[in-house]
């Protein structure tokens, strides 16, 4: 598919293990503590969550926590969905990461003045095949559409305007960023909105190129290459992504047409930051991150994570939920794991949610107990 195809290759590059390193950057630079990651749909998004989650929790960090499931999404976010939270006493969180309509106002009543702001775009032609298999069951629009080749060929025919959960399927990162997604497309309006998520974040990653956006993440936080190794969360196993007609990929991008504008305008950035960090450094990180992912897939995951059964269960108390008409990836831990080996690859699958269950009732109390 020519949307899956990237335009900068990365060569392979043999990095002996025992040289890898999992401490801090070799840069005289602090690590950032205070985050906000809106989590954008079906963007890997939920890979990173789980990243957020592990440093603050290993770093006893506080997190502001919705009230309710992802900030009452899709309502417009305010301050007063965080659990606990009062603008009267001025206190603030040092992390904040799930789905909301981003309100730029709200959010910094609860977040510290020198929070790093990040988000994750994905290319919208398969971000839309992506979002038809998992929100089949949630968006108007996809219920009523036999096929996605159907939704293609006339999305007018089954999207209601202003329908609940219908920004599922027509501009949902453009929503995601607290926009009006049935916005007529304008060139002028589009560049506003562009200028304004520019102001706000400090790093927009690109799902498409995900390694890479986890050595930008990594050199802007000041972590440690442990700190953005994941494995992938939310991945399905039951299906894979349809290869469009190029006629088909230019009708879901003028469908997607405010989507397409702002993924087009953020490859750019990601790609002139990718220049300032430098090309051949950036492939020596990219497999410095690779190798160390292998190494930690074979240490904590049964046959090295490769695609389980489908019905296999995640094992050490480690559950999911399933969305829609596709089947997600499940782990299984190793079962003959240290104590302290445990405790770190169980971190490694649990989802956002989980994290989030297990929190205590209070900001600041131990989290989850000692982080090895």
């Amino acid at each position: 598919c020519s949307w899956m195809m990237s335009p900068h290759s990365t060569p392979t590059l043999l990095v002996p293990l025992k040289k890898l390193g999992s401490g801090h950057s070799p840069r005289l630079c602090t690590p950032k503590t205070n985050v906000m990651f809106l989590k954008t749909h079906k963007t890997a998004s939920g890979t990173i969550m789980n990243l957020v989650y592990r440093f603050g929790v290993k770093h006893n960090l506080t997190f502001a926590l919705p009230k309710e499931q992802h900030f009452e999404y899709p309502k417009l976010f305010h301050s007063r969905m965080v659990k606990g939270f009062s603008e009267q006493s001025g206190q603030h969180y040092n992390m904040m990461c799930s789905h909301m309509k981003f309100n730029r106002p709200e959010v910094q009543k609860v977040m510290p003045a020198d929070t790093f702001y990040i988000s994750i775009l994905r290319h919208p032609v398969s971000l839309a095949e992506s979002s038809f298999n998992f929100f089949k069951s949630l968006a108007p629009a996809f219920k009523r559409s036999p096929t996605f080749e159907d939704f293609i060929a006339n999305p007018w025919k089954y999207y209601v305007p202003h329908l609940p959960l219908n920004n599922l399927a027509r501009n949902m990162l453009w929503f995601d960023f607290g926009f009006d997604h049935n916005a007529k497309f304008s060139l002028q309006s589009a560049q506003s909105v562009v200028a304004e998520i520019q102001q706000t974040f400090h790093l927009i990653l690109l799902a498409d190129y995900f390694d890479q956006s986890m050595v930008l993440l990594r050199d802007a936080l000041c972590w440690s290459l442990d700190d953005v190794v994941t494995f992938k969360i939310n991945a399905r196993t039951n299906a894979k992504p349809k290869c469009l007609s190029p006629a088909q990929e230019e009708k879901l991008k003028k469908w997607n047409a405010l989507d397409w504008y702002l993924y087009q305008s953020f490859n750019k950035t990601f790609w002139k930051k990718v220049e300032r960090f430098g090309k051949r450094r950036m492939d020596k990180e990219v497999a410095i991150l690779q190798a160390r992912r292998e190494e930690l897939q074979n240490l904590c995951l049964l046959k090295g994570g490769k695609p389980p059964k489908v019905k296999q269960s995640l094992g050490q108390g480690v559950q999911r939920c399933q969305t829609g008409h596709v089947t997600m990836l499940r782990y299984t831990l190793n079962s003959n794991l240290r104590p302290s080996d445990k405790e770190l690859c169980s971190r490694m699958v649990r989802e956002g949610y989980q994290y989030t269950d297990l929190m205590p009732p209070c900001q600041g109390c131990p989290q989850l107990g000692p982080y090895q």
